[in-house]
């Protein structure tokens, strides 16, 4: 569950970034997040790399050329890092955390349950906001998308749902692939968990969730909102594992850069 909030406070916005490929773009979008906690913030990027960290090496050069010079990355490997004090120290005075991940599944078995995991969901509620960039834009979720398979049909089994870091327990992101592979992917899992949102994020985009639970989108792709909230009727839990899910009755939002959406009455802001 998100941590609650203190008298007079006001959470830190919650940052969910698709895949953020090598280019001349993608420093801009890391500008305007970094900007969005002043001029030159204190940043710690968190990670958990496959076999190597080239890919962090790449995302710290970008995110230097942003404007974070005051940047400390960590490449977890074994569950002890997440208790490592000086860890702990600087994201205690960090103005910005960023979780960067090549698979969810990766990254929360490394952080859940730890120090650190209580740390940043405590220092989210005081106001410091926490960025995901690719798979870890799912770890911020209570919900997690660990895994699933390609395709826009919804299948049994075509979604696989694990506990995340918790700073929200109102959406389901999807990051990966294109908008019609992670179509099924999030039907099936709002057919498991019809009370939360599904958010599929394209690459070079960013959904940034704001203190007052107001959605805004960044960047040059989209951003798939599905609403189950009035789902008429679903067989998930009758058909085999494998066979196509029938679901009714869902709402589909498509948003660019610019656009709002409140994610407590479910609807776009003019």
């Amino acid at each position: 569950m998100p941590a609650k909030l203190g008298p007079d406070r006001s959470r830190g916005s919650i940052i969910a970034c698709g895949e953020l490929p090598a280019n001349q773009r993608t420093p801009q979008l890391l500008a305007r997040l970094i900007g969005l906690v002043g001029d030159s913030p204190r940043v710690v990027l968190v990670s958990a790399p496959d076999q190597t960290d080239d890919d962090d090496i790449e995302l710290e050069a970008m995110l230097v050329a942003a404007g974070s010079s005051q940047l400390h990355r960590h490449a977890l490997s074994a569950r002890a890092e997440a208790e490592n004090r000086h860890l702990l120290d600087l994201v205690e005075q960090a103005e910005m955390v960023i979780l960067n991940a090549a698979q969810p599944l990766k990254l929360s078995t490394l952080i859940g349950g730890s120090t650190l995991a209580r740390l940043l969901r405590r220092r989210n509620a005081a106001g410091m906001p926490v960025c995901g960039i690719g798979a870890g834009a799912a770890v911020l979720c209570e919900h997690m998308l660990a895994s699933g398979t390609h395709g826009p049909t919804p299948r049994v089994g075509s979604a696989s749902l694990a506990p995340g870091l918790g700073l929200t327990n109102r959406v389901v992101i999807d990051q990966g692939g294109h908008a019609s592979d992670r179509l099924g992917r999030l039907l099936a899992a709002l057919a498991l968990n019809p009370f939360a949102l599904g958010l599929g994020i394209d690459a070079s985009t960013v959904a940034i969730i704001g203190p007052d639970n107001a959605l805004e989108v960044l960047g040059s792709g989209g951003v798939t909102i599905i609403d189950p909230s009035e789902m008429a009727d679903s067989n998930a839990a009758d058909v085999e594992a494998g066979a196509p899910i029938r679901i009714t009755n869902m709402r589909l939002h498509s948003l660019t850069g610019g656009a709002r959406f409140d994610l407590d009455f479910r609807r776009a802001i003019d």
